[in-house]
């Protein structure tokens, strides 16, 4: 808890340091990590960040697999490109070979470990707890979605799970993911003709999911991605709805709704990140913009903070820094990715838009 507060203080101190001070351009403090996606052959893009949170598009990497091609939000999910707790690993899906690629991360580059099998037909989601790793298969069309557990070892290799994978049946699935303890996997389940629910998987202390899934109705329509506040309440973004919904796992995996779909106006509600201070934003691909949100730690209730918090070119993707202060966002119909600094209330200041994917089917993004 020292090392977070550390780190933000010195943010913000070096936010407040003229840029004379670094000469003509402040050093790297990090990083983005966007996909390609691109059915040639998909590559993870990297975006050089500055202690202001401005982005230099820096290079690219090959994952060694291929990427779907196809439309905006080709891969139909959240959680295609993940880093690490400790930012070594970079793992990204692979949806036109069905494979994972696994990066070791560098201070300025990235190192291909290899590639595995995802155990099932068009991973588009991953899950990382500590060394344990679920991909979500998402089959599009087919009648063999799952889910499948991997471990992850020191060297980055990772090794399937005997007996871990879960068929989860027809229909349209979008994320996989933890809650905080590693004790539940969540999947949302979205179609706006069909079966709108979220799945919860226990998992034992082997890594081994329910038999079955625990399924509770979704609150709106398309639940899509979602993101865990740091209380452990899952916050739901609803395509279908252009709403969020907040909810409480309960001990026997059903879940009881705390918020439900608190609308934003908007349309294709999509893409969620939050901040460890409540902030929460969508992007809403339709509309071409992101809304904003707080989320009450002590009880999970939402409140609508700005419709439209800022513009967009079909945003989808989204994550923030560990610091809170920093939103990316991947915009789907120029190849770029756009940065906004957050205040504490949750505002959003434009930081401006690099370019540097391709149009339309790049999808993923992670922030060190």
């Amino acid at each position: 808890m020292k090392n977070k507060y550390f780190f933000v203080i010195l943010t913000v101190l070096l936010a407040l340091v003229p840029m004379t001070a670094f000469g003509r351009h402040l050093p790297a403090a990090g990083a983005v990590y966007a996909m390609s996606n691109a059915p040639e052959g998909n590559e993870v893009v990297v975006f050089e960040r500055n202690f202001r949170g401005r982005l230099t598009l820096s290079d690219s990497y090959a994952t060694a697999g291929l990427g779907s091609g196809g439309g905006i939000d080709a891969l139909g999910s959240q959680g295609s490109l993940i880093l690490s707790a400790n930012h070594r690993w970079l793992i990204a899906v692979n949806a036109g070979s069905n494979d994972i690629s696994v990066f070791h991360v560098g201070r300025h580059d990235l190192d291909l470990v290899g590639n595995f099998d995802s155990g099932g037909n068009f991973p588009t989601s991953l899950a990382l707890h500590r060394n344990l790793l679920y991909v979500l298969n998402a089959d599009p069309g087919g009648e063999t979605p799952n889910i499948t557990g991997f471990t992850l070892n020191r060297h980055g290799v990772l090794t399937p799970l005997p007996g871990s994978t879960r068929s989860l049946g027809p229909g349209g699935f979008h994320q996989v993911g933890f809650n905080p303890r590693g004790d539940s996997l969540v999947v949302t389940q979205g179609d706006p003709n069909g079966v709108n629910a979220i799945l919860v998987f226990g998992v034992d202390e082997d890594g081994m999911p329910d038999a079955a899934a625990t399924v509770s109705p979704s609150a709106g329509v398309v639940p899509f991605g979602f993101i865990f506040d740091w209380r452990g309440h899952l916050i739901v973004a609803e395509a279908g709805s252009g709403a969020v919904s907040s909810y409480d796992i309960q001990e026997n995996n059903s879940l009881a709704v705390i918020e439900a779909s608190v609308p934003n106006g908007n349309t294709a509600t999509c893409w969620i990140a939050g901040t460890w201070f409540g902030s929460v934003f969508t992007a809403n691909t339709g509309s071409d913009n992101i809304s904003s949100y707080k989320v009450k730690a002590g009880d999970g209730t939402l409140r609508l903070t700005d419709a439209i918090a800022a513009t967009g070119n079909k945003p989808i993707d989204m994550a923030t820094t560990a610091s809170g202060f920093y939103l990316y966002v991947l915009n789907a119909a120029d190849g770029s990715v756009g940065a906004f600094r957050i205040s504490p209330f949750g505002f959003l200041q434009d930081l401006g838009t690099v370019k540097g994917l391709p149009l339309l089917y790049a999808q993923g993004i992670a922030v060190r």
